[in-house]
């Protein structure tokens, strides 16, 4: 081998020999014609690099084309670099704050220190991309040190910043022309693969994602490899706006948000039915497996959470107070007012397993511009239980707790997956303690038949944890439930039971939540049912229309009573609307049952009764139609 070519390992295992300073296209093209046009990016001993990317030493390479889901990554990478080149070069005195990628959508923040752009610069912007893009300009990168890249930028505040706070002793610059801005993934050098995009949205963030900071601005868009599935998640979109939870809680009258308390959301009567259902469905099924449910304060001394452990791991996230020259913090979570109780009291291994339960509100500030509806808030309802073991209860607990899980996500009609996570970076405790604690978790999901996939290192720092994925009627996937295995807060609360030699021993904590949170569960329900909740949910079962008020009102309010005093929860509409209206107002409102009572039904004592979704109605007499929704409500049966 000559002293200036470099030889290049495949990952088919076979060699190639270049002169040095070539490419990865160069390599690419070596391999192929139509495969060079097909590649994307290129793996250079396990890092991931553009095209032109130069080789100067001997290496292996592998290629991805772009049907792989890091180039679609890369393709919305490269949108949000050129959407800031675009907008610097057109407006005046615009400075780049960041650019980046969140799941299939691009974004570009900036601030506009004359005026705000709005929706007809976004056209502009859009017209000047795809010009852009037409053009196919060069875009050189370069790997330079820290201090380089200073002098490289120059004084732009967010750069500076993005710079000063990078992890690695060298950062990346990409450049257009005189155009250079850091980057922080491998960006496309064939623009011609970046025409199935779409700008969506011009709107308002703040820098960091938080309140505090000053505002600035985000375009932002979708992209994807090919035209088919960009055109299928417009479809998607374009349906998942007619039922966006936000839209249907206005719909139904369920919830509402105020400037006054921003990301906490104020319960309507409608919305607090929902949410208390869905308590109720759980408190019931937990009482049928001799979980005790407690209550704890939603404001604890700030020492607790040092003691605890979540000082470290959630302090930038929590909420502050200071009584009496003592500091006090909003509870983020539940876990160590649990350990509190437990503390309380003496226990023996006779008393194992101990299922402690709440539904605890707990506080977390989240960024505003992360806040999403339901989906994201400051403030929710946890269904928190904590449940004490000996290390021989472990695995037949979890393997109960899975099975609670399992049913409570089959009444909803939820497929769901299981993912077990292993040990992170800044765990806590023994590692002996933690092997113990992976096994245990391993060892019910395998001697159960139970399939599962391992996500590495993203346990809790405390300890493992089985995470449960639900798939709604859209096809996405939600993290709710959870099941981790904690060896560590015993520990820090000093936790005993008396074991069968009389003997003090620590008991092991197992964290389990079903809903996660019910407020995104809630929200979860809405876009999966599309705001047509199951009878046993719904906020108004029943809705009464008298055809005369003056007439058959007082009928009326005598079925209402009837349906009442069984539960069944009934309105009554008396306005003077045209019969055609009501019904149909019935039906916007998705009112399971809709009943109408006229001369007929008064004289022969029954009801005209019309199921939500369905064209033709039946004739029930009472007794049966309350028969048909209290078994239809009686989902436990």
């Amino acid at each position: 081998m000559f002293a200036d070519n470099v030889k290049i390992k495949l990952s088919n295992n076979n060699e190639l020999e270049v002169p040095q300073e070539t490419t990865l296209l160069h390599v690419a093209k070596n391999i192929g014609s139509s495969f060079s046009k097909k590649a994307a990016l290129g793996y250079v001993n396990g890092e991931l690099k553009e095209l032109n990317y130069v080789l100067d030493k001997d290496c292996k390479v592998n290629f991805i084309t772009f049907e792989d889901q890091r180039a679609e990554e890369s393709i919305r990478y490269t949108l949000s670099f050129l959407i800031s080149y675009v907008i610097q070069n057109q407006f005046e005195g615009i400075e780049i704050a960041d650019i980046g990628v969140n799941n299939e959508v691009f974004y570009c923040d900036f601030q506009t220190p004359i005026k705000n752009l709005n929706k007809d610069d976004l056209k502009l912007i859009y017209k000047s991309l795809n010009k852009l893009i037409e053009s196919n300009p060069t875009i050189e990168v370069q790997e330079v040190p820290i201090e380089t890249a200073k002098q490289v930028l120059g004084d732009k505040k967010y750069m500076k910043y993005h710079i000063e706070n990078s992890e690695d002793s060298k950062v990346r610059i990409a450049k257009i022309g005189d155009y250079k801005s850091l980057i922080s993934y491998p960006i496309i050098n064939n623009l011609s693969k970046l025409k199935n995009h779409k700008l969506e949205n011009i709107s308002s963030t703040n820098w960091l994602r938080d309140i505090n900071n000053e505002s600035l601005q985000r375009i932002s868009g979708i992209a994807f490899s090919n035209r088919k599935s960009l055109e299928v998640h417009e479809a998607f979109l374009e349906k998942y706006e007619n039922i966006n939870h936000r839209k249907i809680g206005k719909e139904l009258n369920l919830f509402t948000f105020s400037d006054y308390a921003p990301g906490m959301p104020f319960y309507k009567k409608n919305g607090q039915i929902i949410r208390l259902e869905l308590q109720n469905l759980l408190r019931k099924l937990q009482f049928e497996e001799d979980y005790e449910e407690v209550y704890t304060p939603f404001i604890m001394n700030e020492s607790l959470w040092k003691d605890s452990g979540h000082w470290d791991h959630y302090k930038d996230n929590m909420y502050f107070t200071e009584v009496d020259d003592i500091k006090y913090s909003l509870k983020p979570m539940n876990c160590p007012g649990h350990m509190l109780i437990y503390k309380n009291e003496h226990h023996s291994y006779r008393d194992l397993p101990i299922r402690m339960a709440e539904f605890g509100q707990v506080h977390r500030h989240e960024l505003s511009g992360s806040l999403n509806g339901l989906f994201r808030v400051r403030t929710f309802n946890q269904d928190d239980a904590h449940i004490y073991v000996s290390k021989n209860q472990i695995e037949s607990e979890i393997l109960n707790v899975l099975n609670l899980i399992g049913k409570v996500y089959t009444i909803f009609g939820f497929d769901y997956s299981i993912e077990l996570s292993t040990r992170p970076d800044d765990y806590m405790g023994d590692i002996s303690l933690w092997n113990f604690a992976e096994t245990s978790l391993e060892n019910v999901l395998k001697y159960n038949n139970l399939k599962y996939t391992v996500n590495e290192k993203d346990g809790a720092f405390y300890g493992p944890k089985i995470d449960i994925h639900i798939k709604d009627a859209l096809g996405r996937s939600h993290q709710c439930g959870t099941i981790q295995l904690d060896f560590q807060m015993p520990e820090k609360f000093d936790l005993n039971y008396i074991n069968e030699a009389n003997e003090k021993e620590r008991p092991v904590v197992i964290h389990r939540a079903i809903y996660g949170s019910i407020d995104r569960f809630l929200g979860i329900l809405l876009e999966h049912y599309g705001g047509n909740l199951p009878l046993w949910l719904a906020p108004n079962q029943v809705n009464i229309i008298p055809v005369n008020n003056n007439i058959h009102l007082n009928h009326v309010s005598q079925i209402k009573k009837q349906l009442k005093s069984k539960g069944i929860r009934v309105s009554v509409d008396k306005s003077e609307e045209k019969m055609g209206y009501k019904i149909r107002n019935a039906q916007i409102k998705k009112v399971p049952y809709t009943i109408v009572i006229g001369d007929d039904e008064v004289s022969n004592n029954t009801l005209s009764v019309r199921k939500y979704g369905e064209n033709e109605g039946q004739i029930y007499n009472v007794n049966d139609f309350i028969e048909l929704v209290m078994n239809e409500n009686n989902i436990l049966n």
